[in-house]
């Protein structure tokens, strides 16, 4: 019989993405730094500061090379956790640059031996968890955190990272910044081809929706979560 897991083998989980009226993340050639206005980019800053940790996928980390940090308010940088099942990590990349030892490299036994030894020597943490057809195992990666003591994590995407969260539910609060643009072609928000027919819709227990500038902020907790109930507000 599966055991249930129970609300503290979780940390707290946040997904937090920027989409346009019509739920793209990012334009058709791939650009997502014009979506949202300034006030929605510090707002983002101030979440990353309330959280423990920040966790973004390989595809976030190729694509735009973030630093993943505080830079434009004041607080700690969280711990930075990138999903990586092969490994396929950029030594060059900036989250091993500068203090790599916050970084987490979260990957599975596709990886070599090999490249988790430079990574280590680079000074990061590379945690093998199970896979799941063939990503990492998202519930083994958060049970795993929360024992090294990691009790709140934000998600900050890609789209297929965001929709195993939403896919599976592995999440307590939900931010998504909505800018009053539509690009028409794009990348969606999520993979509506992940989704299967039976899914359920989200109940909140609680919800606020305000405007940051021309933006709109719709700001969820997630009813009967699997995680902690511990916020970071």
């Amino acid at each position: 019989m599966k055991k249930n897991l129970t609300k503290t083998q979780f940390p707290f989980v946040t997904l937090k993405y920027a989409q346009t009226l019509d739920g793209k993340i990012a334009t058709q050639k791939g650009d997502s730094k014009w979506i949202s206005n300034k006030k929605s980019l510090v707002f983002a800053h101030k979440l990353r500061s309330q959280n423990q940790s920040i966790l973004v996928g390989i595809g976030t980390i190729r694509e735009d090379d973030p630093q993943l940090t505080t830079r434009l308010v004041k607080g700690k940088n969280p711990v930075r956790i990138i999903l990586d099942s092969k490994l396929s990590i950029r030594l060059s990349s900036k989250v091993l640059k500068k203090n790599p030892e916050r970084t987490i490299i979260a990957t599975t036994n596709l990886a070599s031996e090999k490249k988790i030894k430079k990574l280590v020597n680079l000074g990061a943490k590379v945690l093998v968890v199970k896979k799941k057809n063939k990503r990492v195992d998202l519930c083994d990666l958060l049970k795993k955190l929360k024992k090294q003591k990691i009790d709140s994590v934000l998600v900050e995407g890609g789209a297929g990272v965001i929709t195993s969260f939403l896919k599976e539910r592995l999440f307590s609060r939900i931010v998504i910044i909505i800018a009053p643009k539509i690009f028409g072609k794009g990348k969606n928000s999520v993979d509506e081809s992940r989704i299967k027919r039976s899914f359920k819709a989200f109940l909140f227990s609680s919800k606020k929706i305000y405007k940051l500038g021309n933006d709109l902020v719709f700001d969820g907790i997630l009813a009967n979560a699997k995680h902690s109930s511990k916020t970071k507000n």
